[in-house]
């Protein structure tokens, strides 16, 4: 089996770190608000054997540096633009792809504006406070982070978001790399300035969704039922009459259980959209 490697993409106003492993159909691989390719290690190995596994830092986390200043009013056509440019580069062409939290996001609004690129989504956990009837006490919590952060700073605002949506007690792996923990850290400020309000505020394209349902696989953790994230891709899974799929874990469980998640995502991968 070849190697990671890890490559550079340059794309409108930003340099992606990117990585790619393993052989046979394009995989593309999202990150949540974390935004770091390496959270995918392990389930990425697993992985390989069966899929051309692609993952990378989104624009302004870790080691993808922007060019410029990011605009927060564009952070849905930003993103799904580099997500675009790594399928159309990278993979070259249609590929599957899944994306966790924010990812699930990105991965939504790219199957809606690009759908010829998207040979199937798996939308893990995606924090669309927008699908759900009590999104105007989400728009307030959420601004209230924001507002936590720039008085206090990252650190009450982060504890005040994880409590919030119910993450506060997330699983994880038993030995981490430091490395990934001080590339985590240093990405709370970009997190907290220009993704806090907008990757839950992000109004999907409904109608173009319902379009997509049936390559659209709505999942989630099976311990994190009850918390934001999840209810949000449980809203989109009722909308079009489907059943969430739940991978082991909460809403990180790639990283906390990446054996159980890999084996969840190759099921769903090889069976059909349902």
């Amino acid at each position: 089996m070849p190697m990671k490697q890890a490559h550079t993409l340059d794309v409108p106003g930003a340099r992606l770190h990117y990585q790619v492993r393993g052989q046979g159909p394009a995989l593309l691989l999202i990150p949540g608000s974390n935004g770091d390719a390496d959270l995918f290690d392990t389930v990425a190995e697993l992985l390989a054997p069966r899929y051309t596994v692609i993952s990378y830092d989104r624009r302004g986390f870790s080691r993808s540096t922007l060019n410029g200043s990011f605009e927060d009013d564009a952070w849905g056509e930003t993103h799904v633009n580099d997500a675009r440019c790594l399928l159309q580069t990278v993979a070259k062409g249609p590929a599957h792809v899944f994306g966790s939290s924010a990812g699930a996001v990105i991965g939504l609004a790219l199957i809606s504006q690009s759908p010829g690129l998207v040979t199937g989504l798996i939308a893990h956990e995606p924090p669309l406070a927008e699908v759900l009837t009590d999104a105007a006490r989400w728009r307030t919590f959420f601004q209230q982070v924001y507002d936590t952060y720039r008085r206090d700073g990252a650190g009450p605002a982060m504890q005040m978001f994880m409590t919030g949506i119910g993450l506060d007690s997330l699983q994880r792996p038993a030995d981490i790399d430091p490395d990934l923990i001080r590339r985590l850290s240093g990405n709370l400020g970009f997190f907290l300035d220009h993704e806090v309000r907008q990757a839950p505020g992000h109004r999907p394209d409904l109608a173009t969704l319902d379009a997509q349902q049936e390559r659209i696989v709505m999942a989630g953790g099976r311990d994190s039922r009850q918390h934001f994230p999840y209810r949000a891709g449980l809203a989109l899974a009722d909308r079009w009459g489907k059943s969430m799929i739940d991978f082991p874990g909460d809403h990180t469980g790639y990283w906390s259980d990446p054996a159980g998640f890999a084996t969840t995502l190759i099921n769903v991968l090889d069976g059909p959209r349902t």
